[in-house]
């Protein structure tokens, strides 16, 4: 069973945990996060914490494949750099990514905290059947995280769902440092600053978030008044989001939870006012479901979610067949990440072919069968009628291979071929899953003093030892997985050949 390590970080606690695909939490520590320690501090009391949790994965048989985190803005989302966020203020350009990446040997993904929430309840919570859903906290703070269509938008700098810095009017509450800020009439520190505004006699400004809500909750009619009021400045935000995106739903957190319809009533009647009355029919206004689970899901969808293409693998929690296919196409998926290597290498091979050159391949167990596959789709044909193309793969020749093997060594199975048949301009592939089979880099160099062009497909290893004048690494750890998309990569070059050479 592989799971996956998780943090929640916040500037009060954080939590460190393990969980699985479909959401469920295995075991979970929390630790104050002591926000004004210095960053390393913080973080190599952290790592002590998730130490610990691998060390009870490890004793209860289970392998941890990867880890997520959420934490609070402002951040480089891609790269995991932490950019001194208000609650973590010593957290300056911290490379947390790169951190945990050198630390675990893992793959690690990293959310900012609004978006990770709407992932949340978009795969395990009130968002489950939307296609397009925001996400807004309405906690202590107002921000949230926006999906289109199964996607979440981070925008040009990452920050993508900060509404709360929306102005809805010229007067008011100050929040978010703006005066009439969404944040400062629908937050709860912005509730509570609203009542204290409207009456300042009846609502001191020690009042908390609780205590207002448990007066509004009791039925007292001020905090009511102030709670409808709130929700009609809510529904005016909503408007401008729902004809600005036009979302199947909105999902909002704590607050929202905590007052439903006391608060959520009064919005939803703004928004039939306001909205595009087919955009608003459209649109589901619900409170968040996952509620004190929310956190924890959260830590885990950084991870969870970049295993699902959506449209295609949107929910969690299947097995079998379905889950092979659905790491199959995740795989394929990435390999826009070294598309310019796939298209400079077919670019190679067909001015090789087109000056008379030719192409030999060769690898071993399931890199010799797309050796001799690409071989043949040369030589014959991959579509329509054309020229046969030279190519010639070097595991083809039972009598060749037994003979070098038995009398020169494994290790030279391919070079010794190479210095019969490689001339300077061939274009010579070798293929190694692992990055490190020694008679493919071996031949690689021969291959490379005589002149050749030398192509290596392989893995997310990359090539071990060995020389190659490209290197084409599926950016995959799995071997299936490696070998399916060298498949797609080879009928790819076969396209490309049949355009231009055939």
């Amino acid at each position: 069973m592989e799971t996956i390590l998780a943090f929640d970080i916040g500037g009060t606690k954080t939590a460190i945990l393990e969980g699985d695909d479909d959401a469920r939490v295995l075991q979970r520590r929390e630790m104050p996060t002591q926000a004004q320690d210095p960053f390393q501090v913080t973080f190599e009391r952290m790592c002590a914490e998730a130490d610990a949790v691998l060390a009870e994965a490890r004793n209860a048989g289970r392998t941890v494949g990867a880890v997520s985190v959420s934490i609070g803005g402002p951040l480089q989302i891609e790269p995991g750099i932490i950019l001194a966020p208000p609650h973590l203020p010593t957290w300056d350009n911290a490379p947390l990514k790169r951190l945990l990446a050198e630390r675990y040997c893992l793959p690690v993904f990293v959310e900012h905290d609004g978006n990770a929430g709407a992932l949340a309840e978009y795969y395990f919570g009130a968002g489950r059947g939307a296609r397009h859903m925001i996400f807004l906290t309405a906690g202590t703070g107002f921000g949230g995280g926006i999906i289109i269509d199964g996607r979440v938008h981070r925008g040009a700098t990452d920050t993508a769902g900060e509404v709360g810095h929306i102005r809805l009017a010229d007067y008011g509450p100050s929040e978010f440092g703006k005066v009439g800020s969404w944040e400062a009439f629908c937050s709860g520190a912005g509730m509570v600053k609203w009542a204290h505004w409207q009456m300042p006699g009846r609502w001191p400004q020690t009042l908390t978030t609780r205590e207002f809500v448990t007066q509004a909750l009791a039925g007292e009619r001020d905090a009511l008044r102030i709670v409808r009021e709130c929700g009609q400045w809510l529904g005016r935000g909503l408007a401008y989001l729902i004809d600005t995106l036009n979302p199947d739903a909105i999902v909002l957190g704590s607050l929202a939870v905590a007052l439903g319809d006391l608060l959520l009533q009064p919005a939803r009647e703004v928004v039939q006012r306001e909205c595009l009355p087919q955009a608003a029919a459209a649109c589901r206004i619900a409170p968040a479901q996952l509620g004190a689970r929310l956190g924890d899901v959260a830590a885990l969808m950084a991870a969870i979610s970049s295993r699902y293409i959506p449209g295609v693998f949107k929910t969690p929690g299947i097995c079998g067949i379905s889950r092979a296919l659905r790491d199959s196409v995740n795989a394929l998926a990435r390999l826009d990440e070294i598309a310019d290597v796939i298209e400079q290498t077919a670019t190679v091979i067909c001015d090789a072919l087109q000056a008379g050159r030719k192409v030999i391949v060769f690898g071993n167990g399931g890199s010799a069968a797309q050796a001799q596959h690409l071989a043949g789709e040369l030589v014959g044909k991959y579509g329509p009628v054309r020229r046969s193309l030279p190519c010639i793969a070097l595991t083809a020749d039972s009598g060749v291979v037994t003979c070098i093997a038995n009398d020169f060594g494994y290790d030279n199975l391919f070079s010794r071929q190479l210095e019969a048949f490689a001339q300077a301009g061939d274009i010579v592939i070798g293929i190694t899953t692992s990055g490190k089979s020694t008679n493919v880099l071996k031949a690689l160099d021969v291959a490379h003093q005589l002149g050749a062009v030398t192509i290596a497909m392989t893995g997310a290893a990359g090539l071990v030892g060995g020389r190659a004048t490209h290197v084409v690494a599926v950016p995959s750890d799995s071997t299936p997985r490696i070998q399916e998309a060298h498949a797609f990569i080879v009928h790819y070059w076969c396209e490309r050949l049949e355009e231009e050479v055939g």
